[in-house]
């Protein structure tokens, strides 16, 4: 959905992909475990075979997914069997990119200023991108066959970020496909809810609230043990969902007065949990705090084999249990479709950029949580340093409604096309 952004001719120009292909991409390649070993290189642009596409990539958001394969290396699960020091690794999967170049076998399915995103679980393949598959924090890189089953094609006009930003948000829709929040939902707790996914919960729950969905909806409970988190929850949602009829309750659960709290706030318990928290045990114990006929949504990225559920209460208490840990294609369609009719503003998530030079400060903003909401990599430009969206009129001269918008914390595609105008080097 096009936000009446009238292009320039640099940005003409970059969407048609109306210059010649470089010879050389920047590239953060991973050679074994963590940031020691997580280093920027010049390399010749990828080689396409006959049945590949060169792409360039746009915008990709880091994900703490990036941070787990950045610490982990060689030893993380879905690198198994593969030579991370000789082939190295390029993470990054929320991708939007576009087609700067096509094979000769590949001609009859893509052409050059095609976008697309990109679903990075390759179920058929056992593998998925940004693992053993060269990822999105390159400037321009190849895709094969088996990469192209999994590319969505991006029909409408709508901004880079936005495109990126599509893949967390169906990973946040797939987590309610088999258990949702109902009507009759009273209060719904957010637990480690102060990050960029947990705040996407949040924006999720009120968006329902606001096209009347969940009538009954009395508060939502936003537990994080960071007051600095808590406080930017408050100060971007609580404004919002009062309007909406509700309240925010934001509280570190040390707190030694918690369970006066939720026994006052939920006297019969909470009606639906989404677990953002990491930590098993916290995650398991705040099943007590779950009414009957309750919803534990397990959405963190818990370790396979830990926490321990006993199933006799599980069964007595009639909860509901549900896991999510990705998206399917169906699921990245739907929200991707959604995003170009204007129903669901992705960008709502974005909370920082970073040019490719400084990735690697996005990626460790994203393992100490300083940034609260999503950042996103533009690999296009170079020389942009991790930045608040707030405090880009510092680096970049907006026009004057576009700039009030970004010093209150809000990104969109004409922020984003402006930004692009006076920094790409093209």
């Amino acid at each position: 959905m096009s936000q009446g952004v009238s292009a320039t001719p640099k940005i003409t120009k970059y969407k048609k992909f109306d210059y010649e292909i470089p010879e050389t991409t920047l590239v953060w390649q991973l050679t074994g475990s963590g940031l020691d070993n997580f280093h920027l290189e010049e390399i010749p642009v990828p080689k396409m075979g006959p049945k590949d596409i060169l792409f360039r990539s746009d915008s990709n958001g880091i994900c703490f997914s990036d941070v787990k394969v950045v610490n982990a290396g060689p030893s993380h699960p879905r690198l198994k069997g593969y030579d991370v020091a000789r082939d190295k690794v390029v993470p990054g999967h929320e991708i939007s990119i576009t087609v700067v170049d096509v094979g000769e076998e590949a001609k009859d399915r893509f052409q050059v200023g095609e976008r697309y995103i990109v679903q990075a679980d390759m179920l058929e393949y056992d593998t998925a991108v940004g693992y053993a598959i060269w990822g999105g924090m390159i400037q321009y890189g190849v895709f094969d066959e088996r990469v192209q089953k999994y590319l969505i094609k991006v029909e409408a006009d709508v901004g880079y970020s936005q495109a990126s930003l599509v893949e967390p948000w169906a990973c946040i829709e797939a987590s309610y496909d088999r258990a949702d929040i109902q009507p009759a939902d009273q209060v719904v707790w957010v637990l480690g809810g102060g990050g960029p996914m947990g705040q996407m919960h949040i924006l999720r729950t009120i968006s329902l609230a606001e096209r009347g969905v969940l009538k009954s909806l009395r508060a939502i409970v936003v537990t994080d043990v960071s007051e600095e988190r808590l406080q930017a929850v408050r100060d971007r949602f609580q404004d919002s969902l009062r309007a909406a009829g509700a309240d925010l309750v934001c509280v570190d659960p040390r707190q030694s007065d918690f369970d006066a709290m939720m026994e006052k706030l939920a006297p019969g318990g909470v009606d639906y949990i989404v677990a953002c928290a990491q930590i098993p045990q916290v995650v398991n114990d705040s099943r007590r705090y779950l009414k009957r006929y309750g919803v534990l949504n397990l959405f963190a990225g818990l370790k396979r084999g830990t926490g321990e559920l006993c199933l006799g209460d599980i069964h007595y208490d009639q909860h509901t249990i549900t896991g999510n840990t990705g998206s399917r294609l169906e699921d990245m369609e739907n929200v991707l479709r959604q995003t170009e009719h204007g129903h669901l503003n992705t960008d709502a998530s974005a909370g920082a950029v970073v040019g490719m030079r400084y990735c690697s400060d996005g990626v460790k903003a994203v393992a100490d949580g300083s940034v609260t909401n999503k950042t996103i990599l533009y690999p296009q430009i170079p020389d942009l340093p991790l930045t608040r969206v707030e405090d880009l009129p510092q680096v970049v001269s907006f026009s004057p409604d576009v700039e009030k918008e970004v010093k209150s914390g809000v990104w969109s595609k004409r922020a984003e096309m402006e930004m692009l105008d006076a920094l790409l080097e093209i």
